[in-house]
């Protein structure tokens, strides 16, 4: 057995370098959210949970699904397509930043700056250089997690968007290197516009399901609210990782024609033995460490539950990028938002931070659903 899992693994290096890249650096951002939960009073941590999900939102939608059209065209052998996606960036990307810095002027640089960064890391994960994608990805966040903190202490909460700009533009360096080929030649990606736009919908689903809860929760729940439901919800996204490093390793292999069939089912299963860990011991770590977050005890626990949903996902959703099928991504990202909308309202107002768990839950549960179904329609 032992030797049968070394063997698998040597011959999946790349997820390896993928997985320890995004659980490394997911680990990192969790310990900053984990460690602002211990200094700040609930409701500054909800109102820093919601800044930064308003800058994170407004940098996805910069970024018009190209970073995972690059992800996808690069293996295929369209070299010149990362050029071509990043000259469009820099236009969509300004006007975002702009539009940010109209509510801070600090968030037209995170704006910018995670744009640039999210760019250079799906092009080296297209490029299948995951080693470097590991050093990007965890050397953004380590610097990350140290400037936040310490400019924090002197500037309060305009001091973690300070840190998290410096971060992502240093880190970015991979798009300033193609800068110098920018010739507004966009011939390669004209053809793919449909595409990017069919991704664009999964890709802000992914992102709306990160970001846009925080920001309506706030004007509608307060930052009290917003603080013990983000607890819960880092720790889905810690989790998550498991599914995000499949997708992002699957997409380029499988786009080659090379297909992963037992590694999807050890993802899956790998995320049913993680979430039932977390349900069982989410009260002891709480407890213990957060004792002002009791009140997240329950929404932990419904989180947990959410990333079987989230892993057939994204499973399900590389192999449809992988084939260039895309309608079913779509399809499966409008259920998702339609759901998560209306069951914020509906059941965050009668059950609170559980409601706003469940919804959670359930709009991944019905996106699942809804994939599953649609490919054995089409098989």
């Amino acid at each position: 057995m032992v030797f049968y899992l070394i063997k698998f693994l040597r011959s999946h290096t790349g997820l390896l370098y993928i997985t320890f890249g995004n659980i490394l650096g997911a680990a990192i951002t969790g310990c900053f959210w984990l460690i602002l939960a211990l200094i700040q009073p609930v409701e500054e941590y909800g109102k820093t949970s919601h800044i930064v999900s308003l800058a994170s939102l407004a940098s996805s939608f910069a970024l018009l699904g190209l970073n995972t059209t690059v992800l996808t065209f690069i293996p295929k052998g369209f070299q010149k397509i990362n050029i071509q996606a990043n000259q469009l960036i820099l236009i969509s990307g300004f006007i975002a930043s702009v539009l940010a810095a109209l509510y801070d002027w600090l968030l037209g640089f995170f704006v910018i700056g995670m744009t640039f960064w999210m760019m250079s890391t799906y092009e080296l994960l297209g490029k299948k250089s995951y080693k470097h994608y590991a050093i990007v990805n965890v050397g953004a966040r380590a610097i990350q997690i140290v400037l936040s903190l310490f400019l924090y202490y002197f500037l309060g909460i305009p001091g973690i968007v300070l840190g998290f700009s410096i971060s992502f533009l240093v880190f970015a360096y991979q798009y300033y290197l193609s800068m110098k080929n920018f010739t507004f030649d966009f011939s390669e990606l004209k053809d793919k516009m449909k595409f990017s736009l069919h991704v664009y919908s999964f890709n802000l689903s992914n992102a709306l399901l990160m970001y846009f809860d925080k920001i309506i929760i706030a004007p509608l729940f307060g930052y009290a609210i917003l603080g013990y439901y983000q607890l819960g919800f880092q720790f889905l996204l810690f989790l998550g990782m498991i599914p995000i490093s499949l997708f992002q390793y699957l997409v380029p292999e499988e786009a080659t024609g090379k297909k992963k069939t037992k590694l999807r089912i050890l993802g899956l299963v790998l995320s049913i033995v993680l979430a039932f860990l977390l349900y069982l011991f989410s009260p002891y770590i709480v407890n213990n460490f957060f004792p002002q977050y009791i009140k997240s005890i329950d929404s932990i626990r419904i989180m947990s539950m959410g990333l079987m949903p989230l892993s057939i996902t994204y499973l399900i959703n590389s192999e449809f990028l992988a084939n260039g099928k895309t309608r079913g991504v779509i399809g499966g990202a409008i259920l998702y938002q339609t759901l998560q909308l209306s069951l914020i309202y509906y059941l965050g107002f009668r059950f609170e931070t559980t409601g706003l768990s469940l919804a959670v839950v359930f709009a991944l549960t019905g996106q699942a659903l809804f994939l599953f179904a649609y490919k054995r329609y089409i098989r």
